[in-house]
């Protein structure tokens, strides 16, 4: 195999999997894979599809195998920590960011993600902790304002919590995860015109963010808007198609045809 024919087979696999097509992105990148074992990368265009497509330990396993071969690759440590994070295996995500942090100490991002690990296990001072180390390393992280607000208002300090996402905002007025995230906090404090406002904002920036109409279709409900939620819960379908997500996909369907017989009724 040539490496133009090799390039389009990758191409053709990077291209069905971006485009949703997952098992038959699986089978394009394994047939690369098996021609292309001695390339880490191999094995992590394959592990990206296996994880996309639902299949986390056949994914971890992936790139426990790629990174053998290409041990320093920091963004590969990233990835696979990410993954085990979403598997809960958290002592072995912390491992993966702490050897991105021993390649780069500078790395905010890998402290942050150690944060997130910390917050879930309910370890909010660890986390508000490593945050704020990150925060040290690059005041300007968004990626660190964000996790720092979840854990202040986890912690019960709203002043704090709002006070992290505006200054994501401020930051980076297009990241639409800054906006949804304040427009979430609103929610939760029943403020719902702020809420909507952030929300909208997040789907105007990105379109294809799911959990923002969610939360826009829970903000209409609570309104009485019942046409209005319906759309955005259509939205939210539209967009959200991940097997790890199955379990709110067919809820959120069950929600909308209620709506609809309301609308009926």
């Amino acid at each position: 195999m040539n490496d133009t024919t090799i390039d389009a087979t990758l191409k053709n696999g990077l291209d069905l999997l971006d485009s949703g097509k997952l098992k038959e992105a699986i089978t394009v990148l394994e047939g690369y894979w098996k021609d292309h074992q001695n390339l880490p990368d191999s094995w992590f265009y394959l592990g990206d599809a296996l994880a996309e497509n639902g299949q986390l330990d056949e994914a971890i396993s992936r790139y426990r195998e790629g990174l053998k071969l290409a041990p320093e690759d920091a963004d590969a440590l990233t990835t696979l920590g990410d993954m085990l994070f979403e598997a809960g295996k958290h002592k072995d995500a912390i491992a993966c960011y702490s050897k991105v942090l021993e390649i780069d100490p500078k790395d905010a991002d890998a402290l942050v993600s150690i944060g997130l690990v910390h917050n879930s296990q309910e370890r909010s001072e660890d986390a508000i902790r490593a945050f704020n180390q990150a925060l040290e390393l690059e005041p300007e992280n968004v990626f660190a304002w964000n996790a720092l607000g979840d854990a202040l208002y986890g912690q019960g300090d709203v002043e704090g919590a709002i006070k992290a996402f505006e200054k994501g905002v401020e930051i980076d007025p297009e990241d639409p995860a800054a906006h949804f995230n304040l427009g979430e906090l609103y929610y939760d404090l029943e403020e719902l015109e702020e809420a909507e406002e952030e929300c909208l904002e997040a789907v105007r920036l990105d379109p294809a963010y799911g959990m923002a109409y969610l939360t826009l279709g829970g903000i209409c409900m609570d309104q009485d808007r019942t046409a209005d939620a319906i759309a955005h819960f259509e939205q939210y379908l539209k967009h959200e198609k991940s097997p790890q997500a199955a379990d709110m996909i067919a809820e959120v369907k069950a929600v909308v045809e209620g709506l609809k017989e309301e609308l009926k009724g």
